[in-house]
């Protein structure tokens, strides 16, 4: 029997329109499943197998875009943003700018996913800097979070990983170095010479960047210079409020207090933060940024732009296109609608913990949602967690961590940030070393990945739907394809057990053992050691893979 999803005829839409907002309402074909969207509800995905909340795009943060694809060919785009929700089997959709219809582009994920990129995205052949790819990545945060964000725990990370052997290409600075928000300016009392921090860092051979956010203090003297930047505008550089008439600049409320914003949607503006950055890159010899806030939400209450017609996700992509057209070497965790972009993308702080909110467990859902947005230049935030919350008066889980770092080594990117000989036993250290070493072996690889996803938009990271289609696999899953050769499994909770779902094929595992698929291994007693992996060795000659 043929699959549902080549036999079904088009399922035609509901479609209800009021003065203010489209609603369509479309039938889900038997065994569809659906991804994109909300790439930070990843964990959640693919869709459509049980009714989900509605997800509003206007406000939803990390990597998001107006897509969704399903495992039976057909894809739904809108150039603005839409609420979505599966409800009584059927994917409900509303949309204050059109009706909303599915576009039919073949029988599986992988066609509708790439008529969408061909369509919708921005693929012209640009990749970010290989050294994102090709070396672990190291950022301070939780170290100096713990130890005090000061130059001295800078300079003691520094010369720590130094000493440490482990390969590192990109090092990160992160935040609470300035003097305050907007200013470009070290505290000095905190920080004395940061040029010579940088040319210490400079001097090993890596590549430094540090963080930065769009946010200026209303109370600073470049908040009183950018909102008099031209007389005859007296908000020039800055967002106005909303409320009618108002000549008062737009102060959001965030995660490390209340600012004022610049506004990316007018060019002069755009262009003056970029320079201001430059200046302040090229003063201290630091190549790029940590862009990060950017988050929709921040801006959806009380902030009105240059761009009349521009919305929080607007600026969002705006700060998004800052940061891969001004500095090659970035990172950011929020865009919009940034699909081809060569775009070094993280995910939300990552909890030191096996399950729950933004837990371990939630990485590959949400790595492989962002490839199917268009997103493939992936860091999963950093080894163990990025939260630094989650560290604070806490033991170091060393199972979770060196898990971790295996989970990392086979995706495009692997970032750590708390330093392995500081918190682990010298055992956990000789594994997280080696689990990066392997990241460094498989660069090849991934950097053929890395360029066919800059031409063809394929993510790097895939679902195994979108490698192995109607197979039984368009369902949430603990593992994936590197590309189309390597299937990686890595081990996700704490009792050492492992589940892998081969599909059909011939399949050599990393201890050099032969699988004919399809074929469920079942793996107890997992050595921290191993990270399980599969390579295709061959498919049965009717496969379209």
């Amino acid at each position: 029997m043929k699959h549902a999803c080549i036999v079904a005829a088009v399922a035609l839409s509901a479609f209800t329109a009021t003065a203010e907002t489209f609603v369509s309402e479309i039938p889900l074909i038997e065994s569809e499943r659906w991804w994109g969207g909300g790439g930070g509800d990843g964990q959640s995905q693919p869709y459509g197998a049980s009714s989900h909340k509605r997800i509003d795009l206007r406000v939803h943060g990390n990597t998001s875009s107006p897509l969704l694809v399903s495992s039976c060919g057909r894809y739904v785009w809108s150039e603005k943003p839409f609420g979505y929700e599966f409800k009584d089997g059927k994917l409900v959709l509303d949309s204050d700018f059109e009706k909303i219809e599915p576009t039919v582009a073949g029988k599986t994920l992988k066609d509708a996913y790439l008529a969408a990129a061909k369509d919708h995205m921005r693929f012209e052949g640009k990749a970010p800097p290989d050294v994102f790819f090709t070396l672990p990545q190291w950022n301070n945060w939780i170290e100096i979070f713990l130890n005090g964000v000061n130059q001295k725990a800078a300079d003691d990370y520094t010369a720590d990983l130094a000493k440490s052997a482990f390969p590192c290409g990109v090092y990160m600075m992160d935040g609470g170095w300035l003097s305050h928000q907007g200013s470009y300016e070290f505290y000095e009392k905190d920080f004395p010479d940061p040029k010579g921090l940088f040319d210490r860092i400079n001097a090993h051979g890596w590549t430094p960047l540090i963080w930065t956010a769009h946010f200026v203090s209303p109370d600073s003297r470049e908040y009183k210079k950018l909102r008099y930047h031209d007389t005859h505008n007296c908000l020039d550089y800055l967002a106005y409020r909303k409320a009618p008439g108002s000549r008062a600049a737009a102060v959001v409320r965030w995660w490390s207090g209340i600012s004022a914003i610049y506004d990316l949607t007018k060019p002069e503006a755009n262009a003056y933060y970029a320079k201001i950055l430059h200046e302040f890159a090229d003063k201290y010899g630091i190549k790029g940024f940590k862009f990060d806030a950017g988050d929709p939400r921040f801006f959806a209450e009380d902030c009105r732009f240059h761009d009349e017609k521009a919305e929080p996700v607007d600026y969002t992509r705006l700060y998004a296109e800052l940061a891969a057209r001004e500095f090659p070497f970035h990172e950011i965790r929020v865009s919009w609608k940034c699909g081809g972009l060569p775009l070094v993308t993280r995910l939300n702080d990552r909890a030191h913990a096996w399950t729950g909110k933004n837990a371990q467990d939630t990485v590959i859902p949400q790595v492989v949602a962002a490839g199917l947005l268009g997103c493939p230049y992936l860091v999963a935030d950093m080894v163990g967690g990025g939260l630094e919350v989650s560290f604070v008066g806490k033991e170091i889980d060393e199972k979770l961590f060196v898990r971790s770092a295996a989970m990392q080594a086979l995706m495009p990117m692997v970032q750590f940030s708390l330093l392995p000989a500081r918190h682990l036993s010298p055992e956990g250290v000789k594994l997280c070393r080696e689990f990066a070493q392997l990241h460094v072996d498989f660069a090849p690889y991934i950097m053929e990945q890395v360029r066919h996803a800059a031409t063809t938009g394929e993510p790097i990271v895939r679902a195994m739907e979108y490698e192995f289609p109607h197979q039984g696999f368009n369902r949430p899953m603990q593992q994936f394809m590197l590309g189309n050769r390597w299937l990686v499994a890595p081990v996700v909770t704490a009792d050492d057990a492992k589940m892998v779902e081969l599909p059909a094929g011939k399949w050599r595992d990393d201890l050099g053992e032969m699988h004919d698929g399809p074929k469920t291994v079942r793996l107890e007693g997992v050595p921290l050691a191993r990270l399980p992996r599969y390579e295709l060795i061959s498919t049965p000659l009717n496969s379209s893979h």
